[in-house]
C-alpha cells in the first residue's frame, strides 16, 4: 500500500503487467448467477481515460461494478478476479469498507481469487470478501505501507541547476527532491505511515478475523498457495475457471441476446460507443472532441489513441525541468498516477 504524497517518487511494478496490456475493465457476466469484477493491475483512488491502456484499476470503478453486481437480480455470486501489486492508500479504505458491509448484509455471496496476485492494497480489498482463495502458485500478502523520498540534489548539481525555494508554513518545503529529507520531514512522513499501518493492521485483522499481532507478524511478507492458507490469509485453492464450473450447474451464459432484433442490437452497439467517446473525452478534459469524432465515425479505440498523443504532446510542452528523465513504459504510468496524487 503506497502512502498517496510519495506515490509519485515510487518505482512502479512492472514485471507481469506491461504498461499497454489492454484490460477492459467491465463486469463480466460469463454465467448466470455469477459477476466478475477484474481487479488487476496499479490501483488508485479515480478513474481516469487511459485506465484500461495503462493496466490499471480505479476504486472508483471497482465500487460501480459491485453495486451494479448488488442491484442485479440475477447475480447471485460476485467473484472479486485479483492480479494487483496493490496501489494508492486514498479510497482504499472506503473501498474495504464497503465490500465488507455487503459481504455481512448477506444479500450476495462475495469471494475474491487471487489470480495471480492479491498484494498490499489489492489483499485489503480481497480480505473484505467473504473467502479468499489462491492457486497453487498465486501469492497474498504484503501487509504493510511505504513511502518513499527521493533526494535529486546530486543530479541537479551535475545538471548546472540550482532550486531555491521560497514558501511561508515550515512545513511545506517537506519532501523537496531538490534537498536532502530533513531530520522533521523524516519523522513526519514515518508518522503518517505508522498511522496507516495500524489502520491497515486493524482492517485486515476485522476482514479476517484474526488479531492484529498475528497479522503484524506477517512482518509484510509474502505467502504463496498453500502457506497463505496455514497462516490464515486465504480460506482454500481453486482457480477462476475452476470455481464458476463448480457452479455451472445453476449457470447459463448472461450474455445471451435477449433479442434478435438486429436494429435494436447495433443502436445499443452505438449508444454503447457513443456513451464511452463522451467518458474519453471528458476525462482527458477535452469534451470539445466528442462532436468531432462522432461526425468523423472514430470508434472509442482510435479515439482514445488520439487523445493519448494530444495529451502526450502537451506534457512535453508543459513538462519541468526538474523531473528525472523517463525512459521507461513504466513511468508513463508514474506520470498519470502522479496526476492522482497530494
Amino acid at each position: 500500500m503506497i502512502e498517496a504524497r510519495s506515490f509519485e517518487l515510487l518505482s512502479l511494478h512492472a514485471g507481469k503487467h506491461p504498461t499497454f496490456k489492454n484490460i477492459k475493465h467491465a463486469v463480466r457476466n460469463n454465467k448466470k448467477g455469477i459477476a466478475v469484477i477484474p481487479i488487476h493491475g496499479i490501483l488508485t483512488k479515480n478513474s481516469e481515460a487511459f485506465d484500461d491502456v495503462l493496466g490499471m484499476t480505479s476504486y472508483e470503478k471497482i465500487r460501480e461494478e459491485i453495486e451494479e453486481a448488488l442491484i442485479d437480480k440475477e447475480v447471485e455470486t460476485i467473484i472479486l478476479d485479483i492480479d494487483s501489486p496493490g496501489g494508492e492508500v486514498n479510497g482504499l479504505f472506503d473501498l474495504a469498507d464497503f465490500i465488507y458491509s455487503a459481504r455481512e448484509s448477506g444479500k450476495k455471496r462475495i469471494v475474491a481469487i487471487a489470480n495471480d496476485d492479491a498484494y498490499s492494497a489489492a489483499y485489503a480489498i480481497a480480505s473484505s470478501a467473504e473467502k479468499v482463495y489462491v492457486n497453487r502458485t498465486s501469492g497474498v500478502g504484503s501487509i504493510g505501507v511505504i513511502a518513499s523520498h527521493i533526494d535529486q540534489s546530486g543530479f541537479d548539481e551535475k545538471q548546472g541547476i540550482k532550486y531555491t525555494t521560497v514558501f511561508a508554513g515550515s512545513r511545506k518545503n517537506d519532501l523537496n527532491p531538490h534537498e536532502p529529507i530533513t531530520s522533521e520531514s523524516l519523522e513526519s512522513l514515518q508518522g503518517e505511515v505508522d498511522r496507516l499501518y495500524e489502520m491497515f493492521l486493524q482492517l485486515i485483522a476485522r476482514n479476517r478475523n484474526l488479531s492484529t499481532e498475528k497479522i503484524k507478524s506477517t512482518e509484510a511478507g509474502l505467502y504463496f498457495g498453500e502457506k497463505a492458507i496455514e497462516i490464515g490469509l486465504a480460506d482454500g485453492i481453486t482457480i477462476l475457471s475452476e470455481f464458476k464450473s463448480i457452479n455451472k450447474n445453476r449457470s447459463i451464459t448472461m450474455n445471451e441476446q435477449t433479442t434478435t432484433d438486429l436494429e435494436t442490437d447495433n443502436l445499443t452497439k452505438y449508444r454503447t460507443e457513443v456513451l464511452e467517446l463522451i467518458r474519453l473525452c471528458n476525462l482527458s478534459k477535452m469534451p470539445e472532441k466528442i462532436g468531432e469524432f462522432i461526425e468523423q465515425n472514430v470508434n472509442a479505440k482510435q479515439a482514445q489513441e488520439i487523445l493519448m498523443s494530444i495529451l502526450a504532446e502537451r506534457t512535453k510542452k508543459t513538462e519541468i525541468l526538474s523531473t528525472i528523465p523517463q525512459n521507461t513504459p513504466e513511468d508513463l504510468m508514474m506520470q498519470v498516477a502522479k496526476s492522482r496524487s497530494i
